[in-house]
């Protein structure tokens, strides 16, 4: 769902700071079996971008609105990174 998606642009909620443009850096599989999907997207956001862990709404223009839990995992000169872990249960 998310790997076409990679370098798109996402809109970001970030409560009180209002919305900040992250782009979808990279999807990676973390080791997904026949019962269930894991696995990470890294987003990168402006350096001005919320630095506080929690829930995000992210709105994408085919994915439509999607709250995911982001943790801040790193910041420099190009922004602010986000990782999200997905886990889902297949069947």
């Amino acid at each position: 769902m998310f790997a076409p998606h990679a370098g798109s642009k996402f809109a970001m909620q970030g409560g009180n700071s209002g919305t900040a443009e992250v782009e979808l850096e990279s999807v990676k599989d973390l080791g997904s079996s026949a019962r269930h999907i894991q696995f990470s997207l890294i987003f990168l956001g402006p350096e001005e971008a919320p630095v506080a862990q929690g829930i995000y709404r992210l709105d994408h223009p085919a994915l439509g609105a999607l709250d995911l839990f982001l943790v801040p995992i790193g910041k420099d000169q190009s922004g602010v990174r986000y990782e999200a872990i997905v886990n889902r249960s297949i069947g």
